[in-house]
Parts: structure tokens; sequence; C-alpha cells
């Protein structure tokens, strides 16, 4: 990656030297080893401060929304996952693609640091080299070299777009893996198998947990809303007691007001500061509407259309298709 990222700087430099562009985003390091922040640059010489390294986690593409309303020409680098999140921002007419220029980047995944510490290798760790599926800790006393998919997020396993789908300029060779539709709702059927005690128990104890921190809100791309119901204190909806209700009510509407939209990016999940699973409510809408209208993938396509945005004579009736609904 580090040759990737060397080439990053580069093209930031070029583009913002040539005019093309007016403004950079990209990562930069931040305080500690597994640090990789969200950064804008509008001067060629703070372009070497950018990074590519395996901790690159965080999806761009929302970061957008606002900036490209006071700046007339951003270039992005974009990761396969962040590429979707783009389009689908592009449908929801929350950006401009005239306003863009999307530099691609290949991903072999990236890092979970509580795996690396878990493993106890983040001890004296001072760097964190990824080639390939291959990582070399990096302290004083020497290096160790590991396979990377240990210590890989749980929603890079699962990742099925390693390349970005949408770019003007691609920056390395497309990484060819092997992926698979089979295993993408397992965690779902899981919980189907569960009967509606077990499931109603499952989620009342996840849903306890929150916090309400609005963290799985504020980073997702589908939820991009200028002002969010959850933010009306005059709704009366956004209290601050931990009331199981109310913390239950907030995440189901949250995932019936994505779906459709939802790029499966899993930045709910990896943020929230608790550990509940909130892409598993997002698996699920997305299995039934997969069962129901054939399948769809919200963000590959930067022009189809949500089945649940459209509507055909043909269309299954959830109630008379679907179990009757008890799932």
């Amino acid at each position: 990656m580090e040759k990737i990222a060397a080439k990053v700087r580069e093209v930031a430099k070029q583009a913002l030297a040539s005019g093309a562009v007016t403004k950079i985003l990209g990562w930069e390091t931040g305080e500690f080893w597994y640090d990789a922040s969200p950064v804008f640059i509008t001067d060629e010489k703070a372009a070497d401060s950018l990074i590519w390294d395996a901790f690159c986690v965080t999806n761009l593409s929302k970061y957008l929304i606002k900036e490209l309303k006071t700046t007339q020409k951003i270039g992005v680098f974009l990761k396969g996952c962040d590429s979707l999140a783009f389009n689908q921002l592009l449908k929801d007419h929350r950006i401009d693609q005239e306003q863009v220029v999307i530099y691609g980047l290949p991903c072999p995944g990236m890092i979970d640091p509580e795996k690396v510490k878990k493993a106890g290798l983040h001890q004296g760790l001072l760097k964190v080299k990824r080639s390939g599926d291959e990582l070399t800790f990096v302290t004083a006393n020497g290096e160790k070299k590991v396979s990377s998919r240990s210590f890989d997020y749980d929603k890079c396993l699962r990742c099925r777009y390693p390349n970005p789908v949408v770019y003007q300029e691609l920056i390395g060779e497309e990484i060819v893996r092997e992926t698979s539709n089979e295993d993408r709702f397992a965690d779902v059927s899981a919980l189907e198998n569960l009967s509606p005690e077990e499931r109603y128990d499952y989620w009342t104890k996840q849903f306890s947990k929150c916090l309400r921190c609005n963290a799985c809100r504020n980073v997702c791309p589908a939820c991009s809303c200028e002002k969010c119901v959850f933010d009306n204190v005059a709704a009366g909806i956004s209290g601050k007691a931990t009331v199981d209700s109310e913390e239950q009510f907030f995440h189901i509407i949250r995932a019936y007001h994505v779906a459709g939209r939802c790029v499966d990016c899993g930045e709910c999940s990896r943020v929230c500061p608790v550990g509940i699973p909130l892409h598993k409510l997002n698996h699920k809408i997305m299995k039934d509407m997969n069962e129901l209208y054939g399948t769809y993938e919200a963000g590959v396509d930067g022009a189809d259309k949500s089945p649940l945005v459209t509507y055909t004579l043909d269309d299954t009736d959830p109630f008379d298709g679907h179990r009757q609904g008890e799932k």
C-alpha cells in the first residue's frame, strides 16, 4: 500500500496544481497507530500529509455533502464501499457529480484495531504495513509478518466490492478476489431460525445497550437528511433518559428510513461504541427485498431504482409470498 500512498500524494499535488480541483478529500495520520482521519487539503504542499494504509476505513463520501455547498470542485479518494455510497448520494440528489473528481482505490481490506489488541500485538507497536493479504507489525524489537485475514474487519471479510464501482481515475491494479452471495445473509438466517420470543429478547438486549450517541446515524451515507427528526426537540422523541422502548423505536425507524438505500458499508456497526450489530437489521430488510422483488443492491448502479420506490402489477404481496409476514 505504500507505493499506492505515494501515488495518492502525487495525484493530489497534480490535481491542485493544475486547478482541476480546488480541494482534495483523503486521509491523514491521527494520534494513535490505528488512526487515519479524513482531511481536506487545498495546498499542494499539504498533499505530503495524505496516507493510504490499512486503517483508512472511514467512508469519505458523506463528507462531500456539506463541503460541496461551499466548494466548486473536490477530488476524493474512494474505496469500493465508499463508491457505493457515492452512487447512492447521487440518486438521493445530495451531491452533484459535476463537482467531484473520483480517484478510485482498490482496497484489500481494512484492519480492525480491536482484533490486533485482542491478539496482544499492539504492545510497543509503531506501524502496521500491508501488502496484499500479508501484514507486517513493526515494533522497536523487530517485525512480525502475519496473514491479514485474521485481522480484517468483519465487514471487510464479507466485502464483495473491493474495487470502486465508479471513478474517473483508478490508482493501482484492480483486486481479484472471489466473492459469494451464498453467505451474504447468513447472520440473518441464524436469527430467523429463532422463535419470535427469542428474536425479541435478542434485540431487546442489544438495543438496551444504546447510548443514543447517534454515531450510527452520523456516519451513515444513507442517513443524510439536513434536519433529522430525532434532533427535533419539539417532536418529543429525543429524551435523554434510557428507555428501552425509545431505543427500539429509534433503531427500527432508522432501519426503515434507509431501507432500499443502505449500501451495506457496515459503518453503523463499526462505529457503535457498545457493539450493537446494527448491520443485521439492514441485512434483514435487504434479504426480504431480494426474496420478494429480485436481486437489488443499492449503490452498485448509479441509475437503477430501488424496488421500494417502484411498483408493478407483478409485484409479490409480502403477506402472501413471505410466510404471511411471520419472519
